[in-house]
């Protein structure tokens, strides 16, 4: 009689004891969802898959497909990057895309497509996405497989970014040439050194036969300071291998360039050029600065000019003390005086013209830095201060055409004229040339820049040198009549400047490492020989090398395109690389560089603490109370 109570309350125990289990499972499997990696806890991934053909030939252009379907709604901010092999060119089209780009972009080889979504709603679920893009194989690509690799980023909602690999084939391959051929890499190389230190690392190059037989090559160099050994050998198609040695043994600081020149008797594409180049840093601090010279206008009795700026930074090595001064009352710098290892200062350059009576002034200002071996650096300072009367003002500063002989005419160019002054400045054009002209000759400005369509009509005009005037009248204005010199190079059928890509695009975050470099080809796809040279109107922006020849598409410099984003803040930046070529029929070229700077995204995303955090607190809880009644249980 007395064991059914104690079943009865034996049984009650084990139902309180299955309760508590029941409650302890289920916050484990809680706590176990919070803290499963996103890829895992979504149900669905949007999977990117790559197609291509197996096998591609030199000089064609062939199609890449990437499929791939939003996983859940609200799909949104999707970005997709993918890169073909180094020197294969890409072009692409928002068109091409399924639902079509927002945006994309092809630079050399590397293809990014875009699209954004419609605000709050983005994408709905299982939708389908497919893109395409093309490839064209350079001529004489070496033998073997190429690789393709990329990724696909986007958001859900706000959160993310979520990245997935593309996967599918990855790989295409080029056959082996129907007759010997040089294949190498890399097809640059960039050293480094400091002045009066020791040599840089040596590199490698790679040498093999992507043809049929064997090459018998050779190598040879037009630099002292540059050596190759082995300098020769043969392959049938294995790879060898020279090592790329500088000795910068008495070579002052400075930037130099050269080429090593790959010979093989019989190859299709012998001789190959492959550029070097070498920059030697110095072993002291080095004032750089710009611009070269600043430039104020103004008019009597008015307002000062704005503040202009002037940068300074250490281009060299250590720490670079820096202070500023100049010789006018009427100039002055702020701050005088600062200090950089290498990142670029500013100041502030003002100008005072109280008193000051209509005409031109100048000044200098002088950086100084006792650390600094090309102390001190001097900065002219213009000043024109015009009458209270209409100013002419006008760009650019001169006009340079060119053209081949019997051939097309230079694109004309624009002539921006506006009133620097007060009140109305009615401008009229003359010149003394009649294969010149120019559209509208007259107009007037109250400070709007006018634009004039200035060309040339080279017809029936032989090969030599012009030059004439643009004549800038206005009756009213002080500073009337202004001379734009104009200067026409007609040439006989001559080297022609080639680049490519046609525009550079960097992205940067603020404050953050500086981007990679791009790589600008340039080459001549004219006759004789091509001297070219490179330069650009931006602080931010280098090229190197600055200048180079080339005698045709297999002599193709690669010019390193580097920006410099220290103290740059958030926004967008462009500038123009302008490659010149004496002699040239299409001198000068110009290349558009953009220059992104800001926060990609927001912050990489925690998904078990942003989306979980609750359930690790309730478990927690739980857990405290488990403890807390197996406890009470055992002292009862």
């Amino acid at each position: 009689m007395q064991l059914a109570p104690c079943i009865g309350r034996r049984l009650v125990g084990i139902i309180g004891e299955m309760k508590l289990l029941v409650v302890f499972v289920t916050v484990a499997a809680l706590m176990a969802a919070a803290l499963m990696p996103l890829d895992t806890a979504l149900a669905q991934e949007a999977n990117p898959n790559r197609t291509l053909p197996e096998t591609v030939e030199r000089g064609q252009t062939f199609d890449v497909t990437v499929t791939f379907t939003a996983p859940e709604d609200k799909f949104n901010a999707i970005g997709l990057a993918d890169l073909a092999p180094d020197g294969w060119d890409v072009t692409i089209d928002t068109m091409w895309s399924n639902p079509s780009a927002d945006a994309v972009l092809a630079t050399d080889n590397k293809a990014e497509i875009m699209w954004f979504g419609e605000p709050g709603v983005g994408f709905a679920k299982d939708i389908s996405f497919s893109v395409l893009y093309k490839v064209t194989v350079p001529d004489y690509a070496c033998a073997g497989k190429h690789t393709f690799d990329g990724f696909l980023e986007y958001y859900l909602a706000t959160e993310g970014p979520y990245v997935e690999t593309i996967t599918g084939d990855s790989e295409v391959d080029v056959p082996v040439y129907d007759t010997p051929l040089i294949c190498c890499n890399p097809k640059s190389f960039t050293f480094s050194a400091t002045e009066g230190g020791s040599n840089p690392a040596d590199q490698t190059l790679e040498i093999s036969n992507s043809g049929i037989g064997t090459i018998n090559w050779a190598l040879s160099d037009d630099a002292p300071w540059l050596s190759e050994g082995p300098t020769s050998g043969s392959s049938t198609g294995e790879l060898d291998t020279a090592a790329v040695s500088v000795d910068i043994a008495g070579i002052s600081a400075g930037d130099y360039s050269a080429i090593i020149i790959i010979t093989a008797d019989g190859a299709d594409n012998s001789p190959w050029i492959v550029p070097v180049s070498l920059h030697i840093s110095s072993s002291a601090a080095q004032i750089s600065f710009n611009p070269e010279s600043l430039s104020f206008t103004a008019v009597e009795g008015g307002s000062n000019p704005a503040e202009k700026v002037l940068e300074i930074w250490n281009s060299g090595v250590g720490t670079l003390n820096w202070s500023l001064g100049d010789d006018a009352a009427w100039l002055s710098e702020n701050p005088t005086s600062g200090s950089s290892t290498g990142e670029h200062d500013t100041a502030d350059v003002s100008v005072d013209i109280a008193g000051m009576s209509a005409g031109d002034y100048s000044a200098v200002i002088t950086i100084t830095a006792d650390d600094a071996n090309n102390s001190p650096q001097t900065v002219p300072i213009s000043l024109h201060i015009s009458s209270a009367a209409p100013q002419i003002s006008f760009k650019p500063g001169r006009f340079s055409f060119a053209a081949v002989e019997g051939g097309l005419t230079h694109a004309a160019e624009t002539l921006e004229i506006w009133n620097s002054g007060v009140d109305t400045l009615g401008w009229s054009l003359s010149d003394d040339a009649a294969w010149l002209s120019e559209d509208p000759t007259s107009g007037s400005s109250t400070g709007e820049h006018d634009t004039v369509v200035v060309s040339v009509d080279i017809a029936g005009m032989s090969v030599g040198d012009y030059s004439t005037n643009i004549t800038i009248m206005a009756d009213e204005a002080g500073n009337s009549p202004q001379v734009v010199p104009v200067s026409l190079y007609i040439s006989s059928a001559a080297p022609q400047i080639s680049f490519t890509p046609e525009s550079v695009n960097f992205t940067a975050v603020e404050a953050g490492p500086t981007p990679p470099n791009k790589a600008l080809g340039i080459w001549n796809s004219g006759i004789e020989i091509l001297n070219w040279s490179v330069s650009d109107d931006a602080a931010w922006l280098s090229e190197n090398p600055t200048n180079g020849s080339s005698t045709g598409a297999h002599d193709t410099t690669s010019v390193a395109v580097s920006v410099n984003t220290a103290g740059m803040s958030d926004g967008n930046y462009s500038a123009n690389i302008t490659i010149t070529a004496p002699g040239a029929g299409n001198s000068p070229q110009t290349v558009l560089v953009s220059l992104y700077v800001g926060q990609i995204g927001p912050p990489p995303p925690q998904p078990w603490l942003n989306r979980y955090w609750w359930t690790i607190v309730v478990g927690i809880v739980a857990v405290v109370l488990l403890a807390y009644f197996l406890w009470r249980k055992r002292a009862a």
